[in-house]
């Protein structure tokens, strides 16, 4: 676990470790069922026998770091409950040990649940709409999927597109959209995710793919060049 970099692996880590101390748990007493109760003392036999330094570093690494989309899923309640087995063995000499967490524990947990909740209310945009994905040349083709802040502009996304294809004349190159066909350049200043979300909600649903690619894409044949769009009510 401490090795992994991602959080959501380290949280696939730890659940794959608490089904094996569920499995384990079972073979001592076959059909019996076991609920939180039985497992929270086995937890903490378990991680009183690891490297504590190392398990409280990824602990807390995941707490800070997790998708505010898995907060409320099972990985947020094993990684919820390590933190409070972690918390009783770090203050074993000063509890008496029962199975509840204690009221400073306790107390941690829910202002940890509330920083994550105001997390996730300053990025009340979904996790879809901070990616983009990008075609190079022609649409679904070598495509990649970038982040980017939902306030960056196209002259700024064609940066991470020119450095993810390794093209080696930037300058010439901009970011389209394809839209059912028609071909769109987005002015520097466009806001790609805005003209994104606006085509997402847009009724009858439309076939788009963001393109990066030269800017005389069209012209050699001596087609008429492409409309350029800053604002996403373009069609």
């Amino acid at each position: 676990m401490h090795k992994a970099y991602s959080p959501e692996k380290k949280i696939s880590t730890l659940l794959k470790t608490c089904k094996l101390i569920y499995d384990s748990m079972a073979l001592g007493s076959p059909g019996k069922p076991y609920g939180a109760d039985d497992f929270l003392p086995v937890l903490m036999y378990v991680l009183a026998r690891s490297n504590l330094t190392e398990m409280l570093l990824s602990v807390e690494y995941m707490m800070e770091l997790m998708d505010p989309a898995l907060q409320l899923g099972e990985g947020s309640y094993y990684l919820t409950t390590t933190y409070g087995a972690l918390e009783h063995i770090k203050n074993y000499d000063k509890i008496t040990v029962t199975r509840q967490l204690s009221v400073e524990v306790q107390d941690s947990i829910h202002r940890w649940e509330r920083r994550r909740t105001l997390n996730k209310a300053r990025a009340s945009r979904s996790s879809v709409q901070d990616f983009i994905c990008v075609s190079y040349l022609e649409p679904e083709q070598q495509s990649r999927t970038l982040a980017s802040r939902a306030d960056t502009m196209a002259q700024a996304l064609c940066a991470q597109c020119a450095e993810k294809f390794e093209v080696t004349q930037p300058q010439e190159h901009r970011l389209f959209v394809l839209v059912d066909g028609r071909c769109f350049q987005l002015a520097d200043e466009a806001l790609p995710h805005r003209i994104k979300g606006y085509l997402l909600r847009s009724e009858p649903k439309r076939d788009f793919h963001f393109v990066y690619r030269p800017l005389d894409g069209g012209g050699d044949s001596g087609n008429p060049p492409f409309l350029v769009v800053r604002e996403p009510n373009f069609l």
